[in-house]
């Protein structure tokens, strides 16, 4: 106060105590505020002073004539506590001006900060997203999803991935005996049923359109030959309603046992911000196998003169429907009219278009297995007959398709006819009747026998191209389809013909992003990778892997991205969302011990912008390359109507392999004593963005705010749009050698419903999370949501982004591997003493979560690093005050060496950091040198020092000066081998450890109060040399950490020299 009077304040270096909210309760005098009472005497104040941590300012006081305090004014004081916690310091400040001070007539509140703890404390549900809705789905549709189990079938719904034992799945082959199969190559397929889904909305007819959704994928995947094995599907929505998704899933499990598919899970997101309430979308994965010597098409057996045989359409399946629903709304035709073309005379055009697709399974792979007969096979879905029909067949080679015998569905007359569609965008949209094509031998009859009660009809025959002509040569459509449509046609034809561009689907443009995407796709290839983007599903032969497979296990994963996508369409920042996309499947993958080998992706959007769907494809490619998988293809599914311009929703699909015997988890080992290990997560990864956007509503943000957690002055949309991490290398190595029991991907649903996921009945999981660095981004949430430590640890991976369970001996050996990576010690499994008590049982994590909303947001240190080298640790402290995750609240301004020319300055000019070199020999004394030295810091407002390979002993005026901000490394286990040569001292001394410690620095060598230490092995044989690396490797770990510690205010250094910790 009398630096202000004076004019002095720039000479005071103010600090704030930080840890502690402060409460005052003012105390008035009789009369307040119409009056005020004099003279009153004021009692109890040395008690409340004497208490700690209580003040007592002075307002409305003065002194009588016996030196008592008495009332001055209508104010008299206020009564002051400072505590961790804000309702502690409420409820003692209130006492003490209730209990302990007292005068005549004094009056004061009851109710100071109640209203803090009446401040509205934000949910996930709150939000809009119900997780319990999401329980209760899965237990209604359990039953579904067994009812399609076939052999191969491992487990249920509710573990990290769907699973399929491969050498279950049996076949006869034309030898007519049951076999294995021996080259087995997978066939995956993924696809949705378009703006189909619109008529379902306007109806609340859902039944069927599950069946649709296997339909759209199957079909594809029998292209290939193979045989469906496993289904997954995904279900976006605004709001989960429960009897909706029912009834969709049950659609789905139809269709699934009519292809005898299992359907192994699935992803349900619930998205309020991007899905209004009613709106659904739906994605499907499906997974076949085939013999690598009965892969179709045969392309290079196709010849001229071999049939085209066509399998007829239930309708128009599920393509084209945004023109249907442009010639629907042009014509003013209602869904629930009766529709002129049904053979009944009843149905309405609603039931006339939800017929579901056509499932061609059952009749023709018996057929691709007994024989060779078939050559090919053709889905005519989007593009029609004219762009699929090319996709199996070789260049020099068309088809002639002549519609003399088809039977064209009234359906497409009536389009034809309503629309004015022309014949080529009839043949280029729709099935028109045709929903398979199927190429056999010039000479096989077995097709009549087989196909004929499946209405199949002779269409044509392959012949030679001529060069720049067509591969699709179709007669007598305009004779047959101006048949068909006669009856229908309207009294005044339409000026203009309708498109499905017009409707606003533009083929052209999903075309030039194949052939932008191909490159990214290539980038990914890995061994097992068969062919390219293009055909009617991704291929992978399991014996090029190069993996010792005896017994292998499929293993299926979806999810998506979820309300993540709001920021980074919002902002235009697209480029890492396809990491997080492939992120949130992998790592659930190797949850099951598995290896990830393919993945697919499904982009939907409302209008298709080519740049921006690329630049997402290219981060899905990135992410593959981080997960060890093969891009093989994918849908992008253009939906007018559906999604308003600029947005897009994507699902990814992730297929993975393991050996029967390494699987995970290993229930039958976990047992109590095990140890629970957790991996750092990038941040938010993409769970729970639905809450941090009501957070960021309700404190009035924007995401192109500064975010005040951030270390480098990054946005809200910059911070949380910080990938997914990806787990896989870093775990592949300690599954293949078994030294992992169980991992739990933390994702929604947090700590508490992840991690009994992979824990046997009878044990829980005892976290003692008092030491868990919980990244700043998290406190900050937690705060301005004023969202409870309940909520945090079931909503966000608050830190943590795997968890791994391990045997007690084997729990320094996988830490040391994971020391690099940030891996540390979460807690144990413990025996459950309540057979209906926690799974999760957490410990001290409010008080940690307390820790970092109060940290969050201090104000930055101003670090100087002194050096005297390469300046190993002064990267790994400028990586780390860089970092938001790192959460240290500090930034490195100055650079200062001792020696010119070292590598060190390098660095610090790489990361555009002031540095500036200060000679020792250009001074007579070592007093001196640390004077100028001093100086400096004092002129650039240094706050904190630390010694990173600074080669000189300080003088004990420089130590003084700055006692309690001057930190230092050392390579040994203070108090053990002080002074130089610290390494060679722990040789010779014969220790089996060694490491580093990181130390206040006091007047003494090495003498300082002990911050934190890392603790390294001394292996047989160890050279000064190797221990010497050993021991760096765990400097760049431990520095950053013991700097965030003193950064925080968290560790400081007591007036007796001894470490303090914030209460």
């Amino acid at each position: 106060m009398e630096a202000t009077c004076d004019d002095r304040l720039h000479e005071i270096n103010l600090k704030f105590r930080v840890g502690l909210s402060a409460v005052g309760v003012v105390m008035a005098s009789k009369g307040y505020p119409e009056t005020s009472t004099k003279g009153c005497v004021i009692k109890g104040l040395d008690a409340v002073a004497a208490r700690p941590e209580h003040l007592v300012f002075h307002s409305g006081v003065a002194r009588n004539e016996r030196g008592e305090f008495v009332t001055n004014g209508g104010r008299v004081l206020i009564g002051v506590v400072l505590h961790s916690d804000l309702k502690q310091a409420a409820a003692l400040a209130t006492s003490a001006c209730t209990t302990a001070i007292s005068f005549d007539g004094s009056q004061h509140r009851l109710d100071i900060a109640q209203k803090a703890f009446k401040h509205q404390s934000l949910s996930y549900k709150s939000s809009g997203v119900d997780i319990d809705a999401g329980d209760a789905l899965v237990q209604r549709i359990k039953p579904l999803a067994r009812g399609t189990n076939r052999s191969g079938v491992v487990g249920g719904l509710g573990g990290f991935g769907g699973l399929f034992r491969l050498n279950d799945v049996t076949y006869t082959n034309r030898e007519g005996k049951l076999v294995r199969y021996n080259d087995p190559v997978l066939v995956q397929g993924t696809d949705g049923v378009g703006t189909k889904l619109k008529l379902a909305e306007a109806l609340n007819c859902w039944d069927t359109i599950g069946i649709d959704l296997v339909a759209m994928c199957a079909n594809d995947v029998l292209c290939a030959g193979a045989e469906p094995l496993a289904f997954l599907d995904y279900i976006a929505c605004g709001r989960l309603e429960v009897p909706t998704a029912a009834l969709i899933v049950k659609g789905i499990s139809e269709g699934c046992r009519e292809t005898n598919c299992a359907l192994l899970g699935g992803e349900t997101a619930e998205m309020p911000s991007m899905y209004e309430k009613g709106k659904y979308d739906l994605a499907g994965y499906c997974v076949g196998v085939v013999e690598h010597d009965q892969i179709l098409p045969r392309i290079d057996r196709i010849k001229e003169g071999d049939l085209v045989i066509g399998l007829p359409s239930s309708g128009v399946h599920s393509n084209g429907f945004s023109l249907v629903n442009r010639i629907l709304e042009r014509t003013g035709t209602k869904l629930t009219d009766r529709a002129p073309f049904s053979e009944d005379g009843h149905s309405t055009f609603g039931e006339e278009l939800l017929t579901p697709t056509a499932l061609y399974v059952a009749p023709l792979l018996p057929l691709l297995r007994q024989s060779d007969a078939v050559k090919a096979l053709a889905h005519i879905t989007g593009g029609g007959l004219v762009e699929n029909v090319p996709r199996v067949l070789p260049e020099g080679l068309a088809v002639e398709v002549d519609f003399t015998e088809v039977k064209i569905p009234p359906i497409f007359g009536w389009l034809a006819a309503a629309g004015n569609v022309t014949e080529r965008e009839m043949l280029r949209t729709f099935n028109c009747g045709i929903g398979m094509v199927v190429i056999v031998s010039e000479t096989d009859r077995t097709w009549k026998e087989k196909l004929s009660a499946h209405g199949a009809v002779l269409l044509g025959r392959v012949q030679r191209r001529a060069r720049g002509t067509d591969q699709v040569v179709v007669k007598n459509f305009t004779q047959a389809i101006t048949k068909v449509a006669a009856n229908y046609k309207p009294e005044k034809k339409s000026p203009t013909a309708i498109s499905y561009k017009d409707s606003g689907v533009d083929i052209g443009a999903g075309d030039e992003l194949v052939q932008r995407i191909k490159p990214f796709a290539k980038s990914t290839n890995r061994p097992g990778v068969m062919g390219g983007l293009g055909g009617f599903g991704g291929l992978f032969r399991l014996r090029d892997t190069g993996m010792s497979l005896e017994d292998p296990i499929l293993v299926l994963g979806t999810d998506g991205v979820g309300t993540k996508l709001k920021i980074a369409q919002d902002c235009n920042l697209h480029g890492t969302v396809g990491v997080d996309l492939v992120a949130m499947c992998v790592n659930d993958i190797i949850c099951n011990g598995a290896e990830p080998l393919a993945f697919l992706d499904y982009y939907a959007c409302g209008q298709l912008d080519v740049p921006v769907a690329a630049k997402v494809i290219e981060g899905i490619a990135e992410g593959c390359r981080q997960g060890n998988s093969a891009l093989l293809g994918g849908e992008t599914a253009e939906m007018p109507g559906m999604y308003a311009k600029g947005v897009y929703d994507l699902a990814g699909f992730s297929l993975g392999i393991a050996e029967r015997s390494r699987m995970l988890p290993r229930m039958d080992c976990i047992c109590p004593g095990d140890v629970i290990l957790g991996l750092p997560s990038s941040g938010v990864h993409s769970n729970g963005f639905s809450l941090v956007h009501k957070i960021l509503e309700f404190a009035g943000l924007s995401y192109s705010d500064t975010a005040p957690f951030s270390a480098s002055g990054k946005s809200f949309a910059e911070e949380l749009l910080v990938p997914t991490r990806i787990y896989v290398r870093e775990l592949q190595a300690l599954l293949a050698e078994g030294l992992v029991k169980a991992l739990a991907h933390i994702t929604g649903g947090g700590f508490t419903e992840n991690i009994p996921r992979v824990l046997p009945a009878g044990v829980a999981a005892f976290l003692d999370l008092t030491e868990m660095h919980i990244p700043p981004i998290f406190g900050w949430l937690s705060r301005a949501g004023n969202v409870t430590a309940d909520e945090m640890l079931r909503t966000f991976n608050c830190g943590i982004g795997m968890v791994l369970v391990v045997a007690t001996e084997h729990k320094h050996t996988v830490l040391q591997r994971l020391r690099s990576v940030g891996g540390s010690a979460l807690g144990t499994v413990v025996k459950k003493s309540d057979p209906l008590g926690q799974r999760v049982i957490v410990q001290g994590f409010e008080d940690t979560l307390r820790m970092s909303q109060f940290t969050c947001s201090l104000p930055k240190k101003r670090i100087a690093v002194l050096i005297s080298g390469s300046g190993s640790n002064l990267q790994a402290l400028i990586d780390a005050t860089r970092s938001s995750i790192f959460g240290i609240r500090g930034e490195i301004v100055l650079v200062v060496s001792n020696k010119a020319g070292v590598f060190g300055l390098e660095r610090a000019a790489k990361a555009g950091i002031p540095s500036k070199v200060i000679l020792h020999k250009d001074y007579n004394t070592r007093e001196l040198f640390d004077a100028a030295v001093s100086k400096l810091l004092e002129k650039e407002r240094i706050e904190l020092v630390c010694l990173a390979g600074f080669m000189r002993i300080l003088s004990e005026g420089f130590v003084k000066r700055w006692k309690g901000a001057l930190i230092n490394i050392h390579p040994a286990l203070l108090p053990r081998h002080k002074g130089i040569h610290a390494q060679r001292q722990a040789l010779d001394a014969g220790d089996v450890e060694s490491g580093c410690t990181v130390h206040f620095v006091d007047e003494g060598v090495d003498t300082g109060a002990i911050i934190l230490q890392e603790r390294v092995p001394i292996l047989r044989g160890d050279t000064e040399e190797a221990l010497t690396e050993r021991i760096h490797q765990a400097e760049h770990i431990a520095y950053p950490k013991a700097l965030r510690l003193v950064a925080n205010d968290i560790a400081t250094l007591g007036q007796d020299g001894t470490l303090q910790w914030m209460s």
